[in-house]
């Protein structure tokens, strides 16, 4: 008996030898369980005092929140020895941030240079202390910020984290390590200036913000809750610029995806100072130095956003107000050039649209007639006209004064000028060019309107009466039924929707009409004939169905007088679709 209580003794000693031979050879050191504090509580616990060393980090793919396995490779049958080792090992150590700050220098975890979240040697410590800390896993990343920071200290860690929070992969342990770095300088009473002071912003005036620390400060004043970030950070550049270099420099800050955030944030609040401080309009424009910016250069100076938001805070119309000033330095015309060369040019900075509306609105308070814009704009030199840039304007001017028939004040203005013949030779170049062509037709319709012609008469001008059952190929079918629209809308008292329709059932018969109809839309050569010709054919079936009541099965019969046309079977088809789509009664 004697002999097996020995034999158990050697037992129990070889596993204890074992089981401590173990600890001291895996990487893995567990760290205490730490109190019932809360998190920034813990990591106070690390003195201010420690010292550090400055590493540039970057980040890492990595995240340990959830850490709770271990990679370690152990022997086979030795996984029994390495939890009893473990579990004495808590007991040997409870509540000892010194295993955690042990673990890490013995991992030699500050060492890397780069991605330290990423490191082999970080993810190893943090699994393990998270493991200590499982069930009280605010503590453990407690913890593990205090190891940090002691290696690191306050200024250099807060840059590992922001760089960390770069990636998506390490952005969450990063801002939850920053978390708590800004409640310990809160619980500390650390003031605004002092983690400024700090994070060595006040070493980087120049370039103040383009330091990635800035957001690191915005959010610690966020979080003192007594001040605001973007005032507090105003003031402290007003003492490195004067008033119009310090606009000068955020408006540039504005044009970078990285500092326009918070420039605009700062700008707001100079805005809201300037306000407050009774600047008017005008003071602001100076300060801007936008006074001294000349012809296109103001439209494409940025500045010009900056006062016009100023201007809308002032509840005024900085397009309006903006108007006043040009005018008092430029003509009519050359506003009305500089605008249209704004239009085309990415570099404006402003809607160029809004300040035509307000140029046009100027005129129409000062009682300008069409007459006089077109001399102001000089379009009433010879041969000019549909080459002028500012045709366009005063085209939108005049349909501003005459919404009804803006053509005829137009036309009336052009005649004065010109006369009859002389436009409409103009009228007929114009039409060859694609950017004039629309507008001259326009307005050669009106002169056959102003001189009384009849639909008749403009198809024989066009020659359309030479054209027989070929008319609908002619390019000139299209300026006629142009022309008997223009002329069906401008008839107040007996408007017809079928004008166009009535005109050619007096040329065709409407069967043979519908026959020609469907034939043109089958064998359009254009997109623009094609919607032409099925408007045609759709409102012919209206008008057989409204004026002649007309259903397939009568359609039918008048075809049956022509049995042999091919076209019939189409022209059936389209109008039982039409019929049908109309909501026609049933037919057989």
């Amino acid at each position: 008996m004697t002999a097996k209580l020995r034999l158990n003794t050697r037992v129990y000693c070889s596993i204890l030898l074992l089981a401590f031979a173990l600890l001291a050879c895996i990487d893995v050191h567990p760290v205490a369980a730490a109190s019932s504090a809360n998190v920034a509580e813990a990591s106070n616990r690390v003195a201010d005092v420690r010292g550090h060393r400055h590493l540039r980090v970057h980040t890492s793919p990595t995240t340990d929140e959830d850490d709770d396995s271990s990679e370690e490779r152990v022997l086979p049958g030795a996984e029994t020895l390495k939890q009893l080792a473990t579990s004495a090992m808590f007991k040997l150590t409870p509540n000892n941030q010194k295993a955690t700050d042990k673990l890490f220098e013995r991992l030699k975890v500050g060492t890397a240079k780069t991605k330290i979240f990423e490191s082999g040697a970080y993810q190893q410590w943090s699994s393990s202390v998270m493991k200590a800390y499982k069930k009280k896993r605010e503590l453990g990343q407690a913890a593990k910020f205090s190891s940090l920071k002691a290696h690191y200290g306050d200024a250099t860690l807060a840059k590992l984290l922001v760089e960390a929070q770069q990636s998506s992969s390490t952005k969450v342990i990063a801002t939850k390590f920053q978390d708590i770095q800004l409640q310990n300088w809160l619980n500390s009473g650390k003031t605004a200036d002092e983690v400024f002071s700090l994070l060595k912003l006040d070493a980087v005036e120049g370039s103040l913000l383009k330091s990635p620390m800035l957001g690191t400060w915005i959010s610690y004043v966020n979080k003192r809750a007594s001040e605001n970030p973007y005032e507090l950070l105003l003031s402290k550049l007003r003492k490195s610029y004067d008033e119009a270099g310090l606009a000068k420099m955020l408006i540039a800050a504005k044009e970078t995806t990285s500092t326009a955030p918070v420039a605009r944030r700062v700008e707001g609040r100079q805005l809201q100072n300037w306000l407050s401080g009774g600047k008017t309009a005008d003071d602001v424009f100076k300060v801007l130095r936008l006074d001294i910016e000349k012809g296109d250069d103001l439209l494409k100076n940025p500045a010009l956003t900056t006062w016009f938001s100023y201007v809308r805070m002032q509840n005024h119309d900085p397009d309006k107000l903006l108007i006043l000033k040009l005018k008092t330095r430029y003509s009519d015309e050359t506003l009305a050039k500089m605008f249209i060369a704004a239009r085309t040019n990415s570099n404006t900075k402003i809607s160029v649209g809004r300040l035509e509306e307000a140029l046009l609105a100027s005129w129409i308070r000062g009682d300008k007639t069409a007459d006089d814009m077109f001399n102001v704009l000089k379009l009433n030199k010879d041969g000019t006209l549909f080459e002028s840039p500012t045709l366009g304007t005063w085209v939108s001017y005049v349909t501003k004064l005459d919404k009804e028939n803006p053509d005829e004040v137009m036309l009336l203005v052009m005649k004065k000028h010109y006369g009859d013949a002389k436009l409409e030779k103009m009228f007929d170049q114009a039409k060859k060019s694609a950017t004039t062509k629309d507008f001259a037709s326009r307005l050669k319709e009106e002169l056959w309107r102003s001189q009384g012609k009849t639909t008749d008469d403009v198809f024989s001008i066009l020659k359309l009466d030479k054209d027989g059952d070929k008319l609908f190929t002619s390019p000139m079918f299209s300026t006629w039924v142009s022309y008997v629209n223009r002329l069906n809308k401008l008839n107040k008292k007996n408007p017809d929707e079928f004008a166009v329709i009535s005109d050619l059932e007096r040329r065709f018969d409407y069967a043979d009409l519908g026959r020609m109809l469907g034939d043109a839309k089958h064998l359009a050569l254009s997109w623009n004939s094609v919607d032409m010709f099925t408007n045609l054919q759709k409102l012919q079936f209206k008008q057989w169905m409204t004026e002649k009541g007309m259903d397939p099965k009568r359609l039918e019969k008048f075809l049956l007088q022509n049995p042999n046309d091919e076209r019939n079977p189409r022209i059936l088809l389209s109008f039982i679709d039409y019929y049908r789509a109309s909501g026609g009664l049933p037919f057989y």
